[in-house]
C-alpha cells in the first residue's frame, strides 16, 4: 500500500482498532466473568486462567498503542499528518523524480545537503518538516552529531548504502604533464598541482553533499589517512592545504566551463584542465562524449566513494519512507543514473572491473566531515 494510501491518518486507524480488541475482551472476558455463558461450564482454575489471559491481551494491546505514541512522540513526529515528507540532496534529483511519480503520499523536496544540514542543525524536533533524508554521504548522522546533545536525535540508522560510486578524476590528456602525478594518481598530489603547479581544478560546490565528499577525499590522499581525525585539521597542516585547494577549486567554479563535467567537456581546458567528481556524474558522460577520446579517466588512490544512504527520521513515518525509497523503483533510477548497485548490471561508462569497491567508503567520520565543513565553506 502507498504511504497514506486509503487513510488519512493510519495512526488513528491502528488506534480505532486497538479501541475495539480491547472492549471486545473487557466485555467478554472481565464484565462478564461471573456471568458470560461462555465461561459458566469452566471450572474456578479454567475460569482464573482465562481471566489472566485476557488482563496479559489487554495490558499488550495497550502496550503497542503507546509504543506508536512513544516512537513518534520522541522523534518529534507525532500528531503529523499529510504526504510523507522526503528531502533529496541535489545530486539525487532525477532518482527522487522517479520515487516521486511512482507513489503516492510523498512530498518532494530537492535542495542541496548543506541547505537542509543548516536548517536542520537548528530546528526543533517538532518544527522538522522532514521523514527521511535521501544523499550521497551520511548527512543524517552528521546533521545529529552537529545537533545539542540535550534535543534528541533526527534521524534512525541509515542501514547499508543504496548505491556506491567512486570518486574519479577526468582530466584533458593534454594537461596530464602540467598534472605531473605518476600512476597511480594520488589525491594528496592532484591537491598539491592545484596549491603549487596551478592546475585548474573542478570540483562540486561546498554546499553540494559531493563537495564536502570530495574535500575529505582530498584531505585523506594529504594526510595519508582516511580515518583522519578533527584534531588532524589543527595539528597538522591539513586544514590550511585543504582551505588552498578549495579557493582555488572555487576559482574556477565561479566561470562558465568550471561549474560542472558537462561545463567542462562545452569549454574545454580553457577555464577546467581536470575535474574531480565520481564515477556516476563522470562516466556515462564521458562515453558518450564527443571528446571522449581526448580525456583521461583516472581512478584516483586512496579509493573513496560516495555511498547513497537514505536516513529515516525515527518514528513510524520515517519507517514507511524506507520502504518506498529502498523500492525497486529507486534502486532502477540509481543504476539508470550511473550508480553501482548491487546485483544490477552497470549502465555505459560504469566499468566495475576498473575498481573493486572496499567495504568502507575511505572517509572519515560524520563528526570530521562536519568540521570540514566550517574550513571550505
Amino acid at each position: 500500500m502507498p504511504p497514506g494510501g486509503g487513510c488519512p491518518d493510519a495512526r488513528a486507524a491502528i488506534h480505532d482498532a486497538l479501541d475495539q480488541f480491547c472492549d471486545r475482551l473487557r466485555h467478554r472476558y472481565l464484565i462478564g466473568l461471573g456471568a458470560a455463558r461462555p465461561l459458566r461450564s469452566l471450572s474456578m482454575a479454567s475460569r482464573l486462567l482465562a481471566f489472566v489471559v485476557a488482563v496479559a491481551m489487554v495490558l499488550g494491546a495497550v502496550a503497542v498503542r503507546a509504543r506508536i505514541n512513544d516512537g513518534d512522540s520522541k522523534s518529534g513526529s507525532a500528531g503529523r499528518s499529510g504526504p510523507l515528507e522526503l528531502v533529496c540532496a541535489t545530486e539525487l534529483r532525477q532518482v527522487c523524480d522517479a520515487i516521486d511519480a511512482g507513489a503516492s503520499g510523498l512530498s518532494v523536496t530537492v535542495e542541496p545537503a548543506a541547505v537542509t544540514a543548516d536548517r536542520l542543525e537548528s530546528t526543533e524536533l517538532k518544527d522538522a518538516a522532514i521523514d527521511g533524508w535521501l544523499a550521497p554521504g551520511p548527512w543524517g548522522e552528521l546533521v545529529d552529531a552537529a545537533r545539542p546533545s540535550d534535543t534528541g536525535k533526527l534521524f534512525a540508522d541509515s542501514g547499508a548504502p543504496l548505491a556506491r560510486s567512486p570518486f574519479v578524476l577526468a582530466v584533458w590528456k593534454d594537461k596530464r604533464a602540467k598534472l605531473a602525478c605518476p600512476d597511480p594518481v594520488d589525491l594528496g598530489c592532484v591537491g598539491d598541482a592545484v596549491n603549487t603547479r596551478e592546475f585548474k581544478l573542478g570540483v562540486a560546490a561546498d554546499d553540494q553533499a559531493e563537495g564536502v565528499l570530495a574535500d575529505a577525499a582530498l584531505g585523506a590522499g594529504h594526510i595519508k589517512n582516511p580515518n583522519f581525525a578533527t584534531n588532524d585539521l589543527t595539528e597538522t597542516d591539513l586544514s590550511d592545504w585543504l582551505a588552498g585547494v578549495d579557493t582555488n577549486a572555487d576559482r574556477v567554479a565561479r566561470n562558465p566551463g568550471g561549474r560542472s563535467f558537462a561545463e567542462m567537456l562545452t569549454f574545454g581546458f580553457a577555464v577546467a584542465e581536470g575535474y574531480l567528481s565520481t564515477e556516476a556524474v563522470i562516466g556515462p558522460q564521458l562515453a558518450r562524449a564527443a571528446k571522449r577520446s581526448q580525456l583521461d579517466l583516472v581512478y584516483v588512490v586512496p579509493a573513496a566513494t560516495a555511498d547513497v544512504l537514505f536516513a529515516p527520521r525515527t518514528g513510524d513515518r520515517g519507517t514507511r519512507l524506507r520502504d518506498v525509497v529502498r523500492g525497486e523503483r529507486a534502486l532502477e533510477a540509481l543504476r539508470a543514473n550511473g550508480w553501482r548497485v548491487p546485483g544490477r548490471p552497470a549502465v555505459a561508462g560504469i566499468n566495475p572491473n576498473a575498481l573493486k569497491l572496499a567495504a568502507d567508503d575511505g572517509l572519515p567520520s560524520a563528526g570530521v566531515l562536519q568540521a570540514l565543513r566550517d574550513v571550505t565553506k
